[in-house]
């Protein structure tokens, strides 16, 4: 087994068998996730891109809820501008380097998924969906506005009316209706999602890693991957000029108040 030194103290990354396990470990804040944690997880796909022992990626979390998004108060901190420059930041870096990713990568969600926790979704070959998750993108809620090239992705995906749901009606969405939407490859008990997973990632590693590697640069080309790149920088302007707005400053105050 190799497991890969990171620095944010919440970011587990263990590999056995061809496949490359990165747990997100923050349970007691749901696994919100910060600057350093998203630069973790880059690390962690950087190694996998880089290994040929490498055949899988999955990405997991402990503890009852999959991922809350960003965590707001390291959010908060982020200098907007940065974002209305070009630069996407860590967050959106981590996201284009998993799309980006030729190795299968599968994502196990339980418990709620909000934010980036549901747009990471869009952008790895199959998820797996515990028949209790629950699928949130919380962005209009904020005054903000799509991010991950999400406003690109659902609308293709899933469909329009179904993509408006989650960015303009801030519906949540649970599982079994996320499978008919697209947005998950399968659901299973709460009790099979951990079994399921390994069943899934070690058949995945039996596969040919050229042929998976060759397949998936065919699937980004067939959906634009330029084009959502395009997109994700986009959505990153306006989103450091939401982030600047007295709206979105407002509203995170009370949250952080309430928290």
């Amino acid at each position: 087994m190799t497991t890969i030194a990171l620095e944010s103290g919440y970011i587990r990354a263990e590999q056995a068998d061809h496949v490359l396990n990165i747990t997100i470990a923050r349970a007691d804040k749901r696994n919100a996730l910060t600057g350093v944690m998203y630069e973790d997880l880059s690390r962690a796909v950087d190694h996998a891109q880089a290994s040929d022992d490498v055949r899988v990626v999955c990405i997991k979390s402990e503890g009852d809820m999959f991922c809350a998004g960003n965590d707001i108060a390291d959010f908060a901190d982020r200098d907007p501008a940065a974002s209305q420059a070009g630069d996407v930041g860590p967050a959106l870096t981590f996201v284009q380097k998993l799309s980006a990713c030729d190795k299968a990568t599968v994502i196990a969600v339980q418990g709620q998924a909000t934010g980036i926790g549901t747009t990471m979704l869009l952008h790895t070959d199959l998820v797996i969906a515990a028949d209790d998750a629950r699928f949130f993108t919380a962005f209009i809620d904020l005054a903000l506005v799509p991010e991950a090239g999400s406003s690109l992705l659902m609308p293709a995906r899933l469909g329009t009316q179904n993509a408006n749901r989650l960015l303009l009606a801030g519906d949540v969405v649970e599982a079994d209706e996320a499978l008919r939407m697209g947005l998950v490859a399968y659901v299973v008990p709460r009790d099979e999602l951990a079994t399921t997973t390994d069943s899934l990632t070690a058949r995945l590693a039996a596969k040919s890693s050229a042929a998976v590697a060759a397949s998936k640069q065919l699937i980004r080309q067939g959906i634009d991957a330029a084009r959502v790149s395009q997109q994700i920088q986009a959505e990153a302007a306006v989103f450091g000029e939401r982030l600047a707005s007295d709206e979105v400053k407002t509203i995170m105050n009370k949250f952080l108040k309430r928290k």
